[in-house]
């Protein structure tokens, strides 16, 4: 309800140092050391490959937006009365904020390529399943629209959800969020340098300043004298 300026500061500084730093150059070894060492498991552990391409399919994007969303309405039942219709206004503004996130994101003017598409020797877990359709390529990764739906639901569930909830979110969305870059449809810091940034600077503002807040009182009060309204017609 109140400024925080320093946890506000600090979100902004850490967003900007990992964009930046990104920028200048700094995770481009760590970023093909990465894809090169999942890249190269594609052909030579047997069942990875297909696993790969398993969990890179469309439905399993919907089959982890329905867990995540079970985990939101799990704990949307556990409160009650204002506090369940001020998370309820709280997901509506993050929703809203994802759009403004990857909108943002496409705005940026950086085009990169995904690893599979740089690298012509790359293996394509397209061409080693073909069976399965799965995603291992992007012509503009940076950043991840798939992190950032991540990124955006681990930091509603860092600042909303009671602490034994995150032992199995945090770890469960850091793993979900891996295999556009096991597949080389992402470099890791499309995610990390990218994602996460925007994420950052939606928390500051959302949780260090009076923004949501004010936002979602505003939210329920008019939902309040809407239903005023229909019972006084009715």
């Amino acid at each position: 309800m109140r400024w925080d300026l320093k946890g506000w500061a600090v979100l902004h500084a850490l967003a900007f140092f990992l964009f930046f730093s990104w920028l200048l150059g700094y995770w481009q070894e760590l970023d093909e050391g990465v894809f090169w060492w999942f890249n190269g498991r594609l052909v030579t552990v047997p069942g990875f490959a297909e696993l790969v391409a398993f969990v890179n399919q469309r439905w399993i994007d919907g089959a982890v937006a329905l867990l995540m969303a079970g985990f939101v309405f799990r704990h949307f039942w556990s409160v009650t009365g204002r506090e369940r219709a001020s998370i309820g206004c709280l997901l509506l503004l993050m929703a809203a904020c994802f759009s403004l996130q990857a909108a943002a994101g496409k705005a940026l003017p950086i085009e990169r390529p995904s690893p599979t598409m740089v690298y012509e020797r790359a293996e394509r877990v397209s061409q080693l399943v073909p069976d399965i359709k799965a995603k291992d390529a992007s012509g503009d990764s940076f950043p991840s629209d798939h992190g950032i739906g991540f990124a955006t639901f681990l930091l509603f569930a860092c600042y909303r959800f009671p602490r034994r909830y995150l032992y199995a979110v945090v770890p469960l969305v850091l793993a979900l969020a891996m295999p556009r870059v096991m597949s080389g449809a992402h470099w890791f810091t499309d995610f990390i340098c990218g994602s996460i940034p925007l994420a950052l600077i939606t928390g500051a503002w959302l949780f260090y300043t009076p923004l949501a807040y004010r936002l979602a009182e505003a939210m329920i009060t008019a939902v309040e004298k809407l239903l005023s309204r229909w019972r006084l017609q009715g």
